[in-house]
């Protein structure tokens, strides 16, 4: 039996904010490429100009906030102008903006936004280094949180949709948005920073090659996660010739053994090392996905979800841990490199996924997100090979 971990009150209320943001952020994110093409009425192109904006200041937002953190700034000054611009941007989508300023103006507000999850990830690190809590295991029952907020969020954003429309979704999204906005009022200290650092603290001005090849193995792991899930559906249902509601259960039993699987990863990070049990999430994903490929029926379809869902959730519960590991006296701009890595990953899948499909088909697609699984494993080899000792 897995056990969780017993949390002081300020703990509880991370986990808390945590699972309250992501499904703030869910409730908009997946649905944003419907907005833009039936909401607003766009040609399908025009996503890509507010995605390709928002991705790169989202992954500049999180490496300023991560030096500010670091630098002892209060994680309530940084956390509460993330919430308070998701606030704004979920009223700006209720109005039903014009395309031009959901890019010029939404954009900046949505990245600004997007940096409430590594905030509150860095916030919980360092509370957990404070406290003598064990990080590995927090950080999986934070990881657990925002898995359950992803399954949550974009479902019932879908169903919201289609029942009263876009701009009723949006005034809900930015209703929830204040209840994160209070609970950040009441929740969040005032005072709480990262230690002061020493001079013994101050990091090596050097290039750090294990660092950026666990990043990089981080980036092939949500490359290959967004390969697939953007592919899955036109996958299952105009090639496999499977029902309709194939991709949503897929999702769903996926997201579900993810869940499972994310805490107990740590324990298992405990016993063998975490980079043991990335490797072995690689291999997973390898195999799940060219099984995948291969599908059939739906009883295929379910099984092999499930082996998704239990590479991605040993990938999940330590990838933040991982990173964290190699400077550990700077958490603010670890987890500002972890998150960067999956935006990137996903920004690049999102492309590639495309222009692959174009060139080939959707199950070439889903063989691609496997050879990406492959080359996790091979960069997951390196970062052995530059002789860092990390847990």
């Amino acid at each position: 039996m897995i056990a969780l971990p017993v949390l002081p009150k300020q703990g509880l209320h991370i986990v808390f904010l945590l699972v309250l943001g992501s499904t703030c952020t869910a409730s908009l994110v997946p649905a944003m490429g419907y907005f833009i093409v039936e909401g607003l009425q766009q040609p399908p192109w025009k996503i890509g100009l507010y995605t390709g904006l928002v991705t790169p200041l989202t992954m500049l937002v999180n490496r300023r906030f991560g030096r500010l953190l670091d630098g002892s700034v209060p994680v309530r000054k940084l956390l509460g102008l993330s919430v308070g611009c998701y606030v704004l941007f979920a009223g700006l989508l209720a109005s039903g903006p014009r395309f031009e300023v959901l890019v010029l103006a939404g954009a900046p507000m949505m990245a600004i936004a997007n940096g409430a999850t590594a905030t509150t990830f860095t916030f919980g690190r360092l509370y957990a280094n404070a406290n003598d809590i064990d990080a590995g295991r927090f950080n999986a029952l934070l990881r657990m949180g925002v898995s359950l907020a992803w399954m949550i969020g974009p479902a019932l954003t879908f169903v919201l949709i289609a029942e009263i429309g876009f701009q009723k979704t949006y005034f809900l999204s930015a209703a929830l948005g204040l209840v994160w906005l209070a609970s950040w009022y009441f929740l969040v200290p005032g005072g709480f920073t990262a230690p002061p650092k020493t001079r013994k603290d101050e990091p090596a001005k050097r290039m750090d090659w294990a660092l950026l090849l666990a990043a990089l193995c981080c980036t092939m792991f949500a490359l290959a996660n967004v390969l697939f899930t953007t592919a899955a559906p036109l996958f299952f249902i105009k090639e496999a010739g499977l029902p309709g509601f194939t991709p949503g259960m897929a999702l769903s039993i996926k997201c579900f053994v993810e869940i499972l699987v994310i805490f107990a990863a740590a324990r298992l990070a405990e016993r063998f090392g975490a980079r043991q049990v990335l490797l072995v999430a690689a291999l997973l994903g390898v195999f799940a996905f060219g099984l995948m490929a291969q599908v059939t029926t739906v009883a295929e379809a379910a099984a092999y979800a499930a082996l998704e869902g239990l590479y991605y959730g040993l990938f999940a519960g330590i990838a933040i841990t991982y990173v964290q590991s190699f400077i550990p006296e700077e958490p603010g701009k670890a987890t500002a490199i972890y998150m960067n890595s999956l935006f990137l990953g996903g920004m690049i899948g999102g492309v590639s996924m495309g222009f692959i499909a174009d060139v080939f088909d959707f199950q070439m697609v889903v063989y691609a997100a496997g050879g990406v699984g492959a080359l996790a494993f091979v960069v997951l080899i390196l970062t052995k090979r530059t002789g860092r000792r990390v847990s």
